[in-house]
């Protein structure tokens, strides 16, 4: 099971999906989550890269892209 956190909106959601062998932009694009709208993964708490494969029983953070100055 995977959990995932997505913020990358006003409006954070939970969802949990079962463990399918995938990467995170894979996992993204399933979850209707467009690249372009993520900052930042962070995956158990440690920063991650969207190319990188998941794991089972893990908990996915999908971060915005910040600004400012």
């Amino acid at each position: 099971m995977i959990k995932v956190i997505i913020a990358v909106d006003e409006n954070q959601k939970t969802v949990q999906t079962n463990f399918k062998d995938m990467t995170i932009l894979e996992l993204a694009d399933e979850l209707g989550i467009h690249k372009n709208t993520i900052g930042a993964v962070l995956v158990d708490g440690v920063p991650k890269k969207l190319h990188e494969k998941i794991r089972d029983n893990t908990e996915i953070y999908v971060l915005p892209i910040l600004s400012g100055g």
